[in-house]
């Protein structure tokens, strides 16, 4: 039976042709577009040829320096001027002055001077005066001084009042007379002399008596004498 069924089969085919299988399509292709990049390969660097020695550089010009001035040393005193000023520095040289009670008058005794020099430029400057007063009445003094010249002694000046004396309210008065206490009409003397007269002054204010003229027992000099 099978072999018949073949058969006929076989004889239907040949009847209609063999038929072909349908062709399949091919598909397209996909063509890929590859983009190359070109990558431009960087040169190594240039090597740096170092100086074989080391750059001298020329230094800016400097300001000069400005010297200091040197102190010039002063010059050195000499044998003489030292002696002279250790002669007008000297207290030692000096030479106290006693006042003759018979000068006091009787208003006042032990007057004295602790020099018989006065100088203005030089050594006394100034001279220390005391005194006691010898009536119990007087309990102010008032000092006058005048200036003559020397050695003619033809110029005396008129009688200046310095002012009053201090006291330790026991009788006893004192006070500092300095060149610079001079006149300054009378100072530019080179030599003179300085006389002085005291005043014994009461509690009233009233004179009680006054002392002697004392005359030329102190010198007065501008300069060291």
């Amino acid at each position: 039976m099978k072999k018949a069924l073949t058969i006929t089969l076989a004889f239907l085919l040949a009847a209609c042709g063999v038929v072909q299988p349908a062709q399949q399509e091919q598909p397209t292709p996909i063509v890929q577009t590859v983009v190359v990049v070109a990558t431009t390969e960087a040169a190594p660097p240039t090597a740096i040829s170092l100086p074989t020695q080391a750059p001298t550089f020329t230094p800016l010009p400097t300001e000069t320096p400005t010297t200091a001035p040197t102190n010039t040393p002063e010059p050195t005193a000499t044998t003489a001027q030292q002696q002279a000023v250790a002669a007008s520095t000297d207290a030692s040289g000096l030479v106290p002055v006693n006042v003759d009670n018979a000068l006091g008058k009787g208003v006042f005794t032990n007057i004295t001077f602790s020099s018989d020099k006065l100088t203005l430029q030089c050594f006394p400057r100034e001279i220390e005066i005391k005194m006691t007063a010898a009536l119990p009445e007087i309990t102010r003094v008032e000092m006058y001084y005048r200036i003559v010249d020397a050695p003619s002694g033809l110029y005396p000046s008129e009688w200046m009042l310095v002012g009053n004396l201090g006291t330790d309210n026991k009788g006893t008065f004192y006070t500092t007379f300095a060149a610079e206490s001079i006149n300054p009409n009378f100072r530019g003397l080179d030599n003179a002399w300085v006389d002085f007269q005291f005043v014994g002054i009461n509690k009233g204010g009233a004179a009680v008596d006054r002392t002697q003229k004392i005359e030329r027992l102190v010198n007065y000099y501008k300069a060291c004498p």
